[in-house]
C-alpha cells in the first residue's frame, strides 16, 4: 500500500506541475492560435502529455519550476502519520492545504490537521482512547483514503471506456467489408499518395454517422453507407486521405496515451479540458497534413467536403472509444474551415526553428527546479497583435481561393491568363461555350509539379435531361495533366496496379501526334466511356476531354481546328447571354450597363461583421450557371459573409442580396411571416419552409439532423427596383443587417 501511496503522490505532483504548463499553453493558444502552425500547436500538447505520464524529471537551472516553490513534498508518507503535526509546522500544513486545493471534494476527507490545531502543540503522550483512534486513523488516513479514491476513479473510467469499446464493436459487428470498385480504387490511390504499405480495409456500416478510423494493431476505416451512396470520387478521396493521415501520424496511439493520462489525472478538470483542446488541434493538424498531399488546388473542395459532412451527418455525441473521425466537433468547424481557406503549401512541415522551439520548451517545462538555480525573469516582450484589416483602394473582389477564376467569355479570361494558348475553331453540332476557368495546380513540395491551366467547357442541350459536355484544357509548367488527374480518359491515373483503369494509345489526329486515353472504369455519375486526347505544342500541353458522344472523326476535327484566339472564325467565344462573376471595376461597369440601373454595392455592411465575398451578374435564361432557380430578369447577386472566426455566425451563414427590375421570386410559394418598416420602406418577410428555392441546409452547430438552418427572405421595392435578401442562417441581428442593406447607397 505504501508504494501505491507514493505512486499516487508522484502523479499528484505531476498533475500540479502539469496544471502550470496547461495554463500557460492554454493562454498561449488563445493569444497565438492564428499565428502558430497546426502541426506546431499539436506538437506542444506532447510536452504536456509527457509531464502527465512521466512523474519523474531531472533538475535544470533553466526549468520553469525554479520560479515556483515546491507545493507537494513527495516525502510526505505514512511514516509521518504516527506523530501528529504541530500547528507551527509550515511544510506539513502547507502540504495539507495544497492537497485539499488540488483535489477539492475528492481529497476533502483529510481533516487530521484540524484536531492538531485545536490543541495548539504537539502531543507526546496520547491517551489510551487517542491511541485507539490513532490506530484506526493510521489504517484509514487521509492519504490512504485519497489513494483509494484515486484508484477507484481510475477503475471506474477504465471500465467506462471498456464498456463503450465493447458496445462500439457490437455496433459495427454487422459491418461489411467494402467491395465497391470506386471506394477500393480511391483507397489504393490514397495509400500510394501517402506511401502506406500496410493493408487498411474499408468497411461500410449503417451504425455510424461519420467516417472514422479504429484499431491500434489492425486499423480499419468505417464509412457510413449513406456517405458511400452520395459521395463522389473527390469527396471519397478527401475522407479516406483524412483517415489515412490519422493513421500515418499515429494519432490513435497518441490519443490512447492521452486517454491513459485522463484516467490517471481524472480529478484534474484542466486535464479533461486539455484533451478536448488537443483533439481539436489534432483535427486541424490532420487537415493540414491532407492538404499538404492534395495541394492548395484542392483546399476549396476539401473545405466543402467538411461542410457537407457537418451539415448532413451531425451526430448527437461521439462514441467513447479510441476513434479518429473526419467530422467530430461541430463547434470547431469554423476554425478548420479558416485553416483550409488560408492553407499554404509547406506550412505543415516543421522548420528547424520550430523544432528548436519545441526542444527548448521541453527543457524548460519537463525539468524540475534546481536547488541552487537563479531566478529566471519571464520574457515581457511577448505580445500578440491583431492583423491589420485590409483596405480597398480600388474595386477588386478577392475570393478565398484566388488561384481559381471563371469567366463567361474568352477575351475576359485572356486578361487574367498566365500564358497564351490556342482554342478550338470547330465545335460539333449543338455545342456552345459554357465557361472558361483558370487555375494554378500543384501537389508536391516546392511546387515541383506546378502547372497553370486553362479549361474551356462546351455544352449541348443545357439544363435538359440529355445535356452533354466536353472540354479543352491547356497547361504550362513543370507538372502534367496526367499526374494532376485532369484527363477524363484516365480518371485514376495515379493508381499503381497491375490492371490500370485506363488504356493509352499513340494516335494521330490529322497531322497532330498525341496519346489517346480511354477509361475502362468509369464513375457511375457519367454516361459512356471517358476519352482524352493529349498532345504537346511547344511548351504547352493540350487535351480534349469527352465521353462516348464523339466519333473519332468529330474528335479529330476539334483537335485539328485549334488556333490562336485572334484567328477564330467559326466559334463564338463572346459569352453573349451568359452570367459572369465580378472581379474588378471593368466587370462592375459592364454589369451596370446590362442592368440599366445603379446598384447597391457596399464592400462591407456598416456596424456589422459582414463583408462582400462574391458577386455575380445573373443573366435571365443564361446557359452557363444552372443555379437552384431560373431568374426571369437580369439581376445582380451579392453574397455577404462574416469572417470564419466569427463568434456570432456559423461559417456557412450568408446573406444573398438580389437586385433587379422585376421580382425574381414567387412569394406565393413561400410562407408569410410579417411586415416591417425601415426608413419608410415597407419590407415583407417570408420563410422558405418547404425549401422551394434551395436547401435544406443543416445548422453547423446543430446537435442532430433535424436542426435545419433557417432561410428567411425579405422583399422590398425601392426607387423603382426590386430587392430580395435571403438570410441563410444569420439568425442574430437580422434587422440590423437588413437595415444596412436597405440604407446602402447606390452607385
Amino acid at each position: 500500500m505504501k508504494s501505491i501511496d507514493t505512486l499516487f503522490l508522484l502523479f499528484l505532483a505531476a498533475s500540479l506541475a502539469s496544471t502550470v504548463i496547461l495554463l500557460l499553453l492554454l493562454l498561449a493558444r488563445k493569444l497565438f492560435l492564428k499565428r502558430l502552425s497546426p502541426r506546431i500547436l499539436h506538437a506542444l500538447w506532447f510536452i504536456v502529455l509527457i509531464k502527465l505520464l512521466v512523474p519523474f524529471a531531472p533538475q535544470s537551472p533553466v526549468s520553469l519550476f525554479n520560479l515556483i516553490p515546491q507545493a507537494l513534498p513527495v516525502e510526505w508518507s505514512l511514516d509521518q502519520k504516527n506523530t501528529l503535526p504541530m500547528v507551527s509546522s509550515e511544510s506539513d500544513s502547507s502540504t495539507k492545504v495544497t492537497v485539499t486545493d488540488s483535489g477539492e471534494k475528492t481529497l476533502r476527507p483529510d481533516t487530521v490537521p484540524i484536531r492538531s490545531g485545536e490543541q495548539g502543540s504537539s502531543i507526546a503522550q496520547p491517551s489510551p482512547q487517542e491511541n485507539i483512534y490513532e490506530k484506526v486513523r493510521d489504517g484509514l488516513s487521509g492519504l490512504a483514503v485519497s489513494t483509494l479514491v484515486w484508484l477507484g476513479g481510475l477503475l471506474i473510467f477504465a471500465s467506462y471506456s471498456l464498456f463503450f469499446t465493447l458496445k462500439f464493436r457490437s455496433r459495427v459487428g454487422t459491418s461489411r467489408k467494402s467491395d465497391n470498385p470506386e471506394v477500393l480504387s480511391v483507397l489504393a490511390a490514397c495509400l500510394e499518395k501517402l506511401g502506406i504499405r500496410q493493408t487498411i480495409p474499408v468497411y461500410e456500416t449503417s451504425s455510424l454517422r461519420s467516417p472514422c478510423l479504429y484499431g491500434l494493431m489492425k486499423p480499419r476505416i468505417y464509412l457510413p453507407e449513406d456517405i458511400v451512396a452520395i459521395a463522389d470520387t473527390r469527396q471519397l478521396t478527401h475522407i479516406l486521405l483524412h483517415e489515412l493521415t490519422h493513421y500515418q501520424r499515429k494519432d490513435l496511439w497518441f490519443n490512447s496515451l492521452w486517454t491513459l493520462a485522463v484516467w490517471l489525472h481524472w480529478y484534474n478538470p484542466l486535464v479533461w479540458l486539455a484533451m478536448k483542446k488537443m483533439n481539436a488541434d489534432r483535427e486541424v493538424a490532420c487537415d493540414a497534413g491532407v492538404l499538404e498531399v492534395l495541394g492548395e488546388k484542392e483546399a476549396s473542395s476539401y473545405g466543402m467536403t467538411l461542410l457537407m459532412l457537418s451539415r448532413l451527418f451531425s451526430r448527437t455525441s461521439a462514441p467513447r472509444v479510441n476513434l479518429s473521425h473526419f467530422f467530430e466537433h461541430q463547434n470547431e468547424t469554423k476554425r478548420r474551415v479558416t485553416m483550409i481557406a488560408k492553407f499554404k503549401k509547406g506550412s505543415y512541415k516543421l522548420s528547424a526553428a520550430a523544432i528548436l522551439l519545441v526542444l527548448a520548451l521541453s527543457i524548460v517545462l519537463l525539468t524540475k527546479g534546481a536547488d541552487d538555480a537563479n531566478g529566471i525573469k519571464p520574457d515581457s516582450n511577448t505580445h500578440a497583435t491583431d492583423s491589420q484589416k485590409q483596405t480597398v483602394s480600388s474595386f477588386r473582389i478577392v475570393n478565398p481561393i484566388d488561384s481559381f477564376k471563371w469567366f463567361n467569355r474568352l477575351d475576359r479570361a485572356i486578361v487574367f491568363s498566365k500564358f497564351d494558348f490556342k482554342v478550338p475553331d470547330y465545335l460539333p453540332k449543338g455545342y456552345q461555350l459554357e465557361n472558361v476557368a483558370l487555375s494554378k495546380l500543384f501537389s508536391k513540395a516546392n511546387q515541383v509539379d506546378l502547372i497553370d491551366t486553362v479549361t474551356i467547357t462546351y455544352v449541348s442541350h443545357f439544363g435538359q435531361e440529355d445535356e452533354k459536355q466536353f472540354e479543352m484544357r491547356a497547361s504550362k509548367g513543370k507538372g502534367n495533366m496526367l499526374e494532376h488527374q485532369l484527363l477524363w480518359g484516365a480518371p485514376y491515373s495515379q493508381e499503381n496496379t497491375a490492371a490500370p483503369s485506363y488504356r493509352q494509345d499513340m494516335v494521330a489526329m490529322g497531322n497532330i501526334q498525341g496519346t489517346l486515353f480511354t477509361a475502362t472504369q468509369v464513375n457511375g455519375r457519367k454516361p459512356g466511356t471517358g476519352k482524352s486526347f493529349l498532345w504537346q505544342d511547344k511548351d504547352i500541353a493540350y487535351a480534349v476531354n469527352s465521353y462516348s458522344q464523339f466519333t473519332q472523326e468529330e474528335l479529330s476535327k476539334v483537335v485539328q481546328s485549334f488556333v490562336s484566339p485572334q484567328q477564330v472564325k467559326h466559334v463564338s467565344y463572346d459569352g453573349e447571354g451568359n452570367s459572369f462573376p465580378l472581379y474588378d471595376e471593368k466587370d462592375l461597369l459592364e454589369a451596370k450597363n446590362i442592368l440599366g440601373f445603379y446598384v447597391k454595392f457596399p464592400f462591407g455592411l456598416p456596424d456589422t461583421q459582414l463583408t462582400l465575398a462574391n458577386s455575380v451578374l445573373l443573366k435571365a435564361g443564361d446557359q452557363n450557371t444552372g443555379f437552384s432557380f431560373s431568374q426571369t430578369s437580369d439581376a445582380l447577386w451579392n453574397d455577404y459573409r462574416a469572417p470564419y472566426d466569427s463568434k456570432i455566425y456559423d461559417p456557412n451563414d450568408v446573406i444573398s442580396l438580389y437586385q433587379s427590375k422585376a421580382p425574381l421570386f414567387n412569394v406565393s410559394k413561400l410562407s408569410f411571416i410579417r411586415k416591417l418598416e425601415i426608413n419608410g420602406i415597407e419590407i415583407s418577410a417570408y420563410a422558405d419552409n418547404a425549401h422551394v428555392y434551395s436547401g435544406p441546409f443543416y445548422a453547423d452547430s446543430g446537435s442532430d439532423k433535424t436542426k435545419i438552418k433557417t432561410q428567411t427572405y425579405y422583399f422590398w421595392e425601392q426607387n423603382g427596383l426590386y430587392y430580395a435578401a435571403n438570410f441563410l442562417g444569420m439568425d442574430k441581428d437580422q434587422e440590423l443587417n437588413l437595415k444596412a442593406l436597405v440604407l446602402a447607397p447606390v452607385q
